[in-house]
């Protein structure tokens, strides 16, 4: 059989490369398609991943403002504390924990880090009301975001642990040490007040950290994150005169993708009133980054999908009128005895043997063909991709401020990673490198579409007898 094929394919050279070149073109936009799917895929584990595998329980201020009755005021007693905390931290996909509480303080022994906004004049009663520090008190400064990303470098000494729990260490920003000419192991007092008493904590620096990112320096006083003091959780609690109440917690998951299945866990086995608290995994974030690409995956698969078909219905238009030039042939064979079976796999070898050359082929045309497409759905994406941001290290000092105010002091702007990953090949782009994966699915698709295209004509060919095959071709 194999025999007659190449016959046959050498007999009929010109529907030999009619087939060799659709095939090529099948294969080719088929791979594109499945090597976009897969590059999309990819690029949404890494926006999961590029978010973090961090998820933190607060006060959900903004359904608080929505479920409030008309001209109610916002309840300003409702405490995130220790105990609902701890309800969550030994839940599954729970790696470590960091509980935080964000306060602010003064100072008559060191002076905060003045910028061109504190010597304003435009608002002169706000400026004398003005707290001096920020005070970001933390189980363990281990897994703050902006150290672990280098937005912040320590020069200094060492961060916080859970061996600093219930001392007086803290780390401070290389400016607030320069200007006070303080270092390591010096000590310095704080003050705050609480129900009208004064509270005064003695400090004792142990790190000093230097920020590598200008983006928030600037802002007055406190707002400052050259002001901001990193103390142990104890301290944040003495100086808000609880020894229960926190302003967050965040859990570190074993692995980003268990962010949503973490929020349902954590909704079906606590107490926690999920009306008032929210528990934020960056979903939105998540969502708002990642739906340019899945339109991008859902076009490839839809892509694919009308290729395949497309494709299968031209080969078996292509392929019919050739048996019916062929039924001669077929007639003569069936007549010799030669088995249905046996003609179909003819047919099937002729076409796989150009199958198999064209897939070669396409193994490289089709990378570039995926570059092709992969930039042109990337240029029309790019006006949709928006800039991630990132969850900052400190909570809101007044828990009743609004969302607005809470961004503005607490995050801190990540890279635009899908904008880097949107751009040119200078830049990090979107890989549509065709994968071993990609090469096993375009195998089974080309050769679904080889059996299909082969058997709906012939199956309608075989099924006459070889005098009907023969008397429609004498006619």
């Amino acid at each position: 059989m194999i025999k007659n094929a190449l016959l046959s394919l050498k007999k009929n050279i010109g529907k030999t490369i009619l087939l060799f070149v659709i095939i090529v073109v099948i294969t080719n936009l088929v791979i594109a398609g499945l090597s976009i799917q897969s590059a999309t895929k990819k690029s949404m584990d890494q926006i999961r991943s590029s978010l973090g595998n961090d998820v933190t329980l607060s006060i959900d201020f903004r359904n608080m403002i929505k479920n409030r009755k008309p001209s109610e005021a916002v309840s300003n007693e409702t405490s995130l504390t220790t105990t609902m905390a701890d309800s969550l931290k030994d839940l599954k996909y729970v790696k470590n924990y960091n509980y935080q509480i964000s306060t602010s303080a003064n100072s008559n022994s060191i002076s905060a880090v003045e910028t061109a906004s504190d010597n304003s004049n435009n608002q002169p009663e706000q400026a004398s009301n003005q707290v001096d520090f920020t005070i970001s008190a933390n189980t363990t400064m281990k897994y703050l975001d902006s150290f672990t990303n280098n937005n912040y470098k320590l020069t200094k000494g060492r961060l916080l642990t859970t061996k600093d729990q219930n001392t007086n260490n803290c780390v401070i920003e290389t400016n607030l040490a320069s200007d006070n000419d303080l270092s390591v192991g010096d000590t310095f007092t704080i003050t705050t007040t609480v129900n009208d008493e004064t509270i005064t904590q003695e400090l004792t620096i142990v790190g000093i950290y230097e920020i590598q990112s200008t983006n928030e320096i600037g802002s007055a006083h406190f707002n400052n994150p050259v002001n901001t003091i990193y103390t142990d959780l104890s301290i944040g609690q003495t100086l808000t005169g609880s020894s229960e109440n926190i302003t967050s917690a965040i859990y570190y998951l074993d692995d980003p993708e268990n962010a949503e299945a973490f929020v349902e866990l954590a909704k079906k086995k606590s107490d926690i009133d999920f009306d008032t608290f929210s528990l934020d995994a960056n979903n939105r974030l998540y969502q708002q980054n990642a739906s340019s690409l899945e339109s991008m995956q859902s076009f490839a698969k839809m892509f694919v999908w009308i290729v395949v078909i497309a494709g299968s219905a031209i080969l078996c238009l292509i392929l019919a009128l050739t048996i019916r030039n062929r039924y001669y042939e077929i007639g003569v064979l069936l007549s010799l005895g030669q088995s249905k079976v046996k003609i179909i796999a003819q047919q099937l070898i002729e076409v796989g043997l150009i199958a198999v050359v064209a897939f070669v082929i396409s193994l490289g045309t089709g990378q570039l063909t995926s570059h092709y497409m992969g930039n042109m759905l990337e240029s029309s994406s790019s006006s949709n991709v928006m800039q991630m941001g990132q969850k900052g290290d400190q909570p809101n000092e007044n828990q009743n401020q609004s969302d607005s105010n809470q961004q503005k002091n607490n995050t801190q702007t990540k890279e635009n990673f899908l904008g880097n990953m949107m751009q040119g090949p200078s830049n990090q782009e979107l890989d549509v490198s065709i994968t071993g994966e990609n090469v096993i699915q375009l195998a089974g698709v080309t050769a679904a579409i080889c059996i299909v295209s082969i058997a709906v004509p012939a199956a309608y060919v075989l099924r006459l007898t070889p005098r009907q095959i023969l008397s429609r071709k004498e006619g």
